[in-house]
């Protein structure tokens, strides 16, 4: 197996050659076949860790956030526990990390899929997914990346999509509900408990 350097110089090939403009659409079909195989191999997540941590190049942050989408999405459920903890671990501190540095719309996919992850498991599973959020609007330097993740959680757990089922939905509302008091007085400087 390839390492991860040279997998990731190979994806970064592939991605500038599928948006190059001379590029027929025959190849980007036969590249779209490659990064869907990709995709759905086991452990392909743990290779998109490394390149979301080590490219500056767009089109390979964006494939690798859609990949941990999907798996968070689709195939959450079937994940190993351990496999579930390492990501709920790395990607909020890969957001940290990089928040700054990478464009707007990488940073936001990033907190979406960090919140579809916390759609999925918080408060059983992913204890610190709120509080992670209220701990970034109260520190100063981080508090607009914590209104982003403010504003993707609300949007993704108070109405949230049909994949979920109506149980889920409701305690997700009432979960959110409950952090109304606490929201509005860390926005307004009031106590609202």
């Amino acid at each position: 197996m390839a390492s991860d350097e040279s997998s990731l110089r190979a994806l970064e090939n592939l991605m500038t050659e599928f948006f190059h403009s001379c590029t027929t659409n025959e190849r980007k079909r036969e590249i779209e076949e490659v990064l869907n195989n990709f995709a759905q191999q086991t452990g392909a997540w743990r290779h998109c860790l490394f390149f979301l941590s080590n490219t500056r190049n767009e089109y390979v942050m964006m494939y690798s956030l859609t990949v941990f989408e999907n798996l968070v999405n689709k195939m959450w459920i079937g994940l190993a526990s351990q496999d579930k903890m390492e990501i709920r671990s790395c990607l909020p501190k890969l957001l940290l990390a990089q928040h700054k540095s990478v464009p707007y719309f990488i940073r936001n996919k990033l907190c979406k899929v960090i919140v579809d992850i916390g759609r999925q498991d918080w408060p059983m599973f992913y204890h610190d997914f709120f509080t992670s959020t209220l701990q970034l609007i109260q520190t100063p330097a981080l508090a607009p990346l914590g209104l982003v993740m403010l504003k993707t959680t609300s949007e993704e757990l108070a109405c949230p999509r049909e994949d979920l089922s109506v149980a889920r939905k409701d305690e997700l509302r009432k979960l959110l509900l409950e952090q109304v008091p606490t929201v509005l007085g860390l926005l307004t400087g009031k106590n609202y408990l």
